[in-house]
């Protein structure tokens, strides 16, 4: 017997010709990974439950601890917990502060500064400068922040440190004290940044707004006419950074010591009403969170997830269709696509298909991908082709006299048998039928009188030794094998 090869085609249709299996496995996988996405969110919603209502009962017993105590302390001592938790509060929000704030990341050796200097132009004078206070207010306001935000990132509750805005402006006249003011009606833009590019980036932003508000101003207050006079950049020492950095970073370090001292001054009462006063403030922190939050996700009850559901199904169809592959890998069983010829150097002088009316257009696409790029016959024609084919070896041989033998004919190929006989005989040759002679006593000791034989196989039914076993057998007894046929 020679070593079997995979026809990837009737691999696939092998495994396709079970879809309803697979379909009842997708079903299942479905159903119960479904369950198991319901059961996870049942008991997320109980713990959540649970946890509210833990919270609940911590509130109460802290709340309760909390006047235990109140009740207990001096005055003095409960004020300096309160003051060494205010303290705490004030160090955390500057602690934060000095860490994201853009302010205080600037090198005050290296700041990097734009003045932009507009003048307004009007009717008259008096109008000039009530437009220069306008304008101050609108460029001052949280307005702009937003804006800035929008168009650079940079938060805008720190926006309003990086620019100021200053009217009525003095001009120095020569080397003297002397100084011209400019008046309301013009105004001055200073911005500072890290770096010159940022710095651009930031001016670009506040003209942008400045032109904006003066289209929208000028329908409210007037005909005027907004001018940039100056626009200057460049890169210095900036000495009110400095300071302000260092007076930042002291009073972090100050409060940092206060609170180290008092916590190292606290008795086993004062420590209890720092923990739970610190406790409560923690909690009340996060419930203000999760209100201010838009889109907070509510387990309100217990759901099935789809994507669990598709999961489920993908993988147990393609389990299913894995040990389909698998099987169809070992299997030890004739099939209906092997080659007698190649496999044990036999002619196959037939295939018996069986006569399926298919119910489901899935069964005829998968019987169309196995048969693809074969000639398809029905069950009537491929018996006579197999009559034929017996007929014609026979006369070949000059035997009047054949046997049709094979492993389990009961299995189905024995009524292909009874009908190659029938037909056999009505041209004159005799026709012997016998049955597991491998395993059957009776059957092989006819075999003395056998001439020739027609090996008739069932697919699905008849394992590969045993033909492999029929032929040796049928070698030492030395009769010819005229061929054999593979009932579907």
């Amino acid at each position: 017997m020679e070593e079997r090869e995979i026809d990837l085609l009737d691999m696939i249709a092998d495994i396709l010709s079970h879809w309803k299996g697979i379909l009842v496995a997708l079903l299942i996988g479905a159903v119960l990974m479904g369950g198991l996405s319901y059961v996870k969110s049942y008991r997320s919603v109980q713990n959540e439950q649970t946890a509210e209502e833990t919270t609940v009962l911590d509130r109460e017993a802290v709340d309760t601890q909390l006047e235990q105590l109140e009740t207990v302390l001096k005055e003095g001592d409960k004020t300096t917990v309160l003051t060494t938790v205010d303290d705490e509060r004030e160090y955390l929000y500057k602690d934060k502060y000095a860490q994201e704030s853009v302010y205080m990341q600037l090198d005050p050796l290296n700041v990097a500064q734009t003045e932009l200097v507009y003048g307004i132009q009007a009717e008259d004078a008096g109008q000039a400068q009530r437009l220069g206070a306008i304008y101050k207010n609108v460029l001052d306001n949280v307005g702009l922040y937003d804006w800035v935000e929008q168009q650079t990132g940079i938060a805008a509750a720190y926006v309003g440190e990086l620019i100021s805005v200053d009217t009525n402006l003095e001009i120095s006249l020569g080397n003297g004290d002397k100084t011209v003011a400019l008046g309301s009606d013009t105004i001055k833009v200073t911005l500072i940044q890290a770096d010159e590019a940022s710095c651009e980036q930031l001016a670009n932003a506040v003209k942008d707004y400045v032109e904006q508000q003066q289209k929208n101003l000028l329908t409210k207050v007037g005909d005027h006419t907004l001018v940039l006079l100056a626009e200057t950049s460049g890169v210095s020492m900036d000495t009110d950074v400095m300071e302000d950095q260092i007076s930042c970073g002291d009073q972090i370090s100050d409060l940092r010591s206060r609170i180290a001292s008092a916590k190292a001054g606290f008795t086993t009462e004062q420590q209890q009403y720092y923990d739970l006063l610190t406790w409560k403030e923690i909690e009340d922190a996060e419930i203000d969170q999760k209100d201010t939050v838009e889109e907070q996700p509510v387990l309100d009850s217990p759901s099935v997830s789809k994507k669990y559901v598709l999961l489920g199904a993908v993988l147990f169809a393609f389990v299913y269709a894995g040990i389909l592959f698998l099987m169809y890998i070992f299997n030890t069983k004739i099939r209906v696509s092997d080659e007698l010829q190649s496999l044990y150097h036999i002619p196959q002088i037939g295939v018996v298909v069986k006569d399926s009316k298919k119910k489901f257009i899935l069964d005829k696409w998968v019987d169309d991908l196995r048969h693809y790029g074969k000639r398809k016959f029905d069950a009537e024609q491929s018996m006579e082709l197999a009559f034929a084919a017996v007929k014609i070896a026979a006369m070949k041989s000059k035997l009047s006299n054949v046997c049709l033998m094979g492993c389990n004919l009961s299995a189905g190929a024995g009524k292909v048998c009874e009908s190659l006989k029938a037909a056999l005989e009505k041209e004159g040759i005799q026709v012997t039928v016998l049955d597991n002679v491998l395993y059957n006593a009776e059957s092989m000791e006819k075999i003395d009188a056998v001439t020739g034989v027609v090996l008739v196989e069932k697919a699905g039914s008849t394992l590969y030794n045993e033909i492999a076993n029929e032929l040796a057998l049928l070698k030492r007894q030395d009769i010819a094998v005229l061929g054999g046929i593979i009932v579907e």
